[in-house]
């Protein structure tokens, strides 16, 4: 059984990887999940292609009691992925999830916390900008909140990757679903760039020597990893008095200042790399303070209107007074 199970895992994951496509990310919680499927199974004392519709029902029934409606969603969709495959491959007779409908989620996602600039501001003046640790976090936030980009992204930047869009300001990423896009920044975060390659980096590659990963970390190894990211960032966040700021809020804040500054929708997806415009108008939906002052302040009936008087062209009124002196 733990053979055949070996060998089911790994043909299924590479159908995932190359077949679907899906992100180095992605397939991380893949694996995640089947290791979980897999004890789920030896305490149950069940044959992972033996698996019936009961229980399936009893293992959904244990999680949906006990998990936040994302994390049930994603064991779910794993799950179906996997008996849907053995099945259309003849490694099963039938697929047990065909007649389970989906758990149905009762709350729609939202941006946890989107900080507003004052917020942004007080967390990049964090690092200490004195050591080369501090040039790197500084460097990290302001890119992060310059250009959307996710924290998996931002990890696995190279530094040739980085330096091939350094005039122009922009970086060839591929996020999600192996979707290739072009990441922009602006003049700060790029000053910051500059400054921690010249000034950080070597210093702290010192101990690993060359890697070619662009944002590095002073172990031996040299990697920087998500828990180092989230760590600091949360300690940034709690000296700045936003305990809540993680690393994805500053994407969230990237997308809600574009919108508060008039960008349009259809650019905001672009910039983020989402697949689908619903997925970007969840940032407008946290923006109604933004669009109730707007309402007061341009509707004839709001509180703050102030009407505007037509004038005249200077142009226009030279020649409607030539007109009339012919008349």
């Amino acid at each position: 059984m733990a053979l055949e199970w070996c060998h089911a895992w790994q043909a299924f994951q590479y159908e995932l990887a190359w077949g679907a496509g899906l992100a180095a990310s992605t397939m991380r919680g893949v694996r995640y999940e089947l290791a979980l499927w897999a004890h789920w199974l030896t305490v149950n004392q069940r044959s992972w292609h033996e698996v019936t519709p009961g229980d399936l029902l009893a293992w959904l029934g244990a999680i949906v009691a006990s998990q936040a409606d994302k994390t049930v969603d994603r064991r779910v969709w794993v799950l179906r992925r996997l008996y849907r495959w053995a099945h259309l491959e003849g490694l099963i007779d039938s697929d047990p999830w065909q007649f389970i409908t989906r758990p149905v989620r009762h709350r729609t996602w939202q941006p946890r916390y989107t900080p507003a600039l004052s917020a942004i501001h007080g967390l990049l003046a964090q690092p200490d900008t004195r050591t080369v640790a501090g040039i790197r976090d500084r460097a990290i936030m302001e890119l992060l909140y310059a250009s959307g980009l996710r924290a998996s992204e931002l990890i696995g930047l190279k530094c040739h990757q980085v330096s091939a869009g350094a005039k122009d300001r922009c970086i060839k990423v591929m996020g999600k679903g192996l979707r290739e896009r072009l990441v922009i920044y602006g003049d700060h975060a790029a000053t910051w760039l500059r400054y921690y390659a010249r000034a950080a980096r070597p210093h702290l590659l010192r101990q690993a020597g060359p890697i070619d990963q662009c944002f590095v970390n002073d172990t031996r190894s040299g990697e920087l990893t998500y828990p180092v990211l989230r760590r600091f960032i949360k300690r940034y966040a709690a000296a700045s008095g936003q305990p809540l700021l993680t690393a994805h809020s500053l994407r969230h804040a990237f997308a809600t200042h574009l919108y508060h500054g008039g960008a349009n929708l259809r650019v905001i997806q672009m910039l983020l790399g989402h697949s689908h415009l619903q997925t970007t108008t969840v940032y407008v939906s946290t923006s109604t303070a933004h669009l109730r002052e707007l309402l007061e302040r341009h509707h004839p009936r709001g509180l703050h209107y102030r009407p505007q008087k037509f004038r005249r062209p200077l142009g226009m009124a030279a020649r409607s007074c030539e007109t009339c002196e012919k008349d």
